[in-house]
C-alpha cells in the first residue's frame, strides 16, 4: 500500500539555518531514504517542496503556521509500517509528519513509451 509523509514545518526555520544546519539537514534526509531503500522500502516520490505560490492572508504570514515543507510517497506492507518510517524521519524542533494512505492502485513505475 502507498502512504504519503508530509511534512510540516515553519518557512523561518528554514531561513534561520546557517549552511552547515541545512547540509546536515541533507545528509540526514540522504540517510534516511538509503535506509528505507535497504530494507526494502519502495520510495515512489521524495521531494523537498519550494515555499508556495500564494498570496499570504493577513495575520498567517510568517511565525506559528506550519506549511507543507516536504513530501515522500512510500510503498509498505502496513500503516503501521508506514508510520514506524514516519517516525524516523530527520525533523527541525517545531516539525511534524503526518502519514496519509493513498487510495487507488499503486502506481506502475515503468517507463513511459512513446508511439510506435
Amino acid at each position: 500500500m502507498e502512504f504519503a509523509l508530509l511534512v510540516f514545518g515553519q518557512e523561518t526555520d528554514w531561513d534561520r539555518m546557517t549552511p552547515r544546519e541545512r547540509e546536515e539537514r541533507f545528509t540526514a534526509n540522504r540517510a534516511y531514504g538509503r535506509a528505507m531503500a535497504e530494507a526494502g522500502v519502495r520510495i515512489v516520490y521524495g521531494a523537498r517542496l519550494a515555499r508556495p505560490a500564494c498570496a499570504e492572508q493577513e495575520g498567517r504570514a510568517g511565525e506559528g503556521v506550519l506549511e507543507v515543507g516536504g513530501l515522500w510517497i512510500i510503498d509498505v506492507p502496513s500503516e503501521e509500517e508506514a508510520l514506524g518510517w514516519a517516525q524516523r524521519m530527520p525533523l527541525g524542533d517545531a516539525g511534524r509528519v503526518e502519514v496519509r494512505r493513498c487510495d487507488g492502485p499503486p502506481r506502475n513505475h515503468e517507463p513511459a513509451r512513446g508511439p510506435a
